[in-house]
């Protein structure tokens, strides 16, 4: 890794550039420790910024105690019994990352967001363990809950306000692999040890892997699976289906989902996975709640969809990661039923209404190139992003999960919501874009040209079998139309098959080659993270 010694007036240059923390240059690979990207201290990011940067992550910690408080003997219980639990104590190292080079209004957008997933998250965590069985709970407390499959969107879950739903692969799976790169390897090893193929899509394996450690959290009467993202998710239902032992019914909703006949195919499923929530549980769908459910969303959309207006100019300072994270959160996670992220929304736009008034330019004004970043991202480099604008200027401005489902439902007509809630919950994560057509495939196009991007990075899952016929046909399109295309190998949950740093390469050899460009930040260009989360 590229190092020196440098003094304080060689890196600043004056007391008012160290106050303020705006160096030309972040020498960020400094900060790492050998083999990792822990901090050997926290960055300087000036006086203001750095003391706020650092009260939020007291914040944070603040949540991490109270889930704890909260259900202290499940939360040491579940310490003892799953081996995912202990990733969360890189939650803060894993927030460090990904805010690297942040100041001003982008550090506190920034935190904002995340705050509000950690405070989410610890509260589920807890809530969760506190009613699992494999921990002691009793069938009669865990009853209220309804395990559902991760990447379904829980607006329909909203027409149950007596029931909790606990989206089953995300604590174990999902998110902790975000935090922590090491984890779903031993997941997936364990479902390779049952002779599970090699060369399946590692999301799938992990949550195989998961399913065959006994990992999964059992709580509810009944289990909602589906076929989304993609037909290998079946698969993995009927493997978690045999393991879990819980009725289960699957949300097969129609893949090509813009052709005429989907529609009422898919809304013949929505109808059917509510009766059988119905049925097990029994209860029955509440429209009024579902209708404040959905008045949530639609200001959550309608709020986002402003956001795409700031995204189209340089002035935005919502950037990167804290966008993509915090959308696919709220969108998939949240999805209307908490108004903590309303009003989370509101305050952020009014800050991006504000910094576009002021043409603040984030990061300095140092951004070379906007970048849309199309295909599902390797979930084990979340803060890859952060990595491109602080390395080689490279601003992702959107990521095709923030593109998903953002249609308006009626909230006043039942047969209406139920068309409007077919189609949002068609337009699933990693589903829409990914799986949905080549039509939606190729509409990065569009989307690259309408936020006024000069370059599309486009994920390339080494193992997803639905998208390697389409190498040849997204470089000639990108030479026709005139933009910087560079495909990101990664395997989505195995960083031992493709590295971090392999997948840094992938931009680090273009923009030197291709482009004949210079790092911003030398020190970040190459160095070794593979001992860290």
């Amino acid at each position: 890794m590229w190092k020196r010694k440098r003094t304080l007036k060689e890196e600043y240059g004056t007391l008012g550039h160290f106050l303020r923390g705006d160096n030309d240059c972040h020498y960020l690979g400094d900060l790492y420790i050998e083999g990792t990207n822990f901090y050997r201290h926290r960055e300087w990011r000036g006086v203001k910024d750095t003391l706020y940067d650092y009260t939020q992550w007291l914040n944070n910690l603040s949540s991490m105690v109270q889930m704890v408080a909260s259900a202290p003997v499940s939360c040491l219980k579940g310490f003892w019994e799953y081996r995912w639990m202990g990733s969360y104590l890189g939650t803060f190292m894993f927030i460090d990352r990904l805010f690297e080079g942040y100041r001003g209004p982008e550090l506190k957008i920034a935190h904002m967001h995340m705050y509000a997933i950690v405070q989410s998250l610890t509260k589920r965590i807890a809530y969760i363990l506190s009613h699992d069985r494999r921990l002691g709970a009793s069938e009669e407390k865990s009853s209220k809950l309804v395990p559902i499959d991760e990447v379904l969107p829980e607006l329909f879950m909203t027409g149950f306000p007596d029931l909790y739903p606990v989206p089953l692969q995300t604590l174990p799976e999902f998110i902790i692999c975000d935090i922590d790169q090491h984890i779903e390897p031993y997941y997936i090893d364990v479902a390779e040890s049952f002779g599970l193929p090699a060369d399946v899509c590692s999301r799938c394996a992990a949550e195989t892997g998961v399913a065959l450690d006994d990992a999964f959290p059992i709580v509810g009467k009944a289990v909602v699976t589906t076929n989304m993202p993609c037909n290998a998710s079946e698969a993995t239902s009927m493997f978690q289906r045999r393991r879990i032992g819980l009725p289960d019914f699957q949300i097969t909703m129609a893949m090509i989902h813009n052709e005429p006949a989907a529609l009422p195919f898919s809304r013949k499923i929505m109808e059917e996975t509510i009766a059988f929530i119905e049925e097990h549980y029994d209860t029955k769908f509440n429209w009024k709640t579902f209708f404040k459910g959905a008045k949530r969303m639609n200001e959550q959309n309608q709020i986002e969809l402003e956001k795409w207006d700031y995204f189209k100019t340089p002035y935005s300072p919502l950037v990167g990661i804290a966008e993509t994270l915090y959308k696919l959160y709220e969108w998939q996670s949240v999805n209307g039923a908490d108004p903590y992220y309303n009003k989370v929304d509101r305050k952020v736009i009014k800050i991006m209404r504000k910094a576009y008034k002021d043409k603040y330019e984030p990061f300095g004004g140092k951004t070379r190139h906007r970048a849309f970043l199309w295909g599902p991202s390797a979930v084990y480099y979340t803060d890859f992003p952060t990595w491109t604008q602080n390395c080689w200027g490279i601003n992702i401005v959107l990521n095709m999960d923030s593109t998903m489902g953002h249609n308006m439902v009626n909230t006043e007509d039942p047969d209406i919501a139920m068309d409007d809630l077919t189609r949002l919950t068609e337009k699933a994560c990693m589903r829409h874009m990914a799986v949905g057509g080549w039509d939606n495939v190729n509409s990065v196009w569009e989307w690259a040209t309408n936020f006024n991007c000069d370059m599309v990075l486009m994920n390339d899952n080494i193992a997803c079998k639905g998208m390697l016929g389409v190498h040849a046909m997204m470089e000639e399109q990108a030479r026709d139309l005139g933009f910087h295309f560079i495909f990101i190998e990664h395997d989505l949950e195995d960083s031992r098959t493709v590295s971090r740093q392999d997948m840094r390469n992938c931009i680090n050899q273009y923009m030197s080659v291709v482009m004949n460009e210079k790092p911003l930040d030398p020190t970040i260009v190459e160095f070794d993270d593979s001992a860290a989360y």
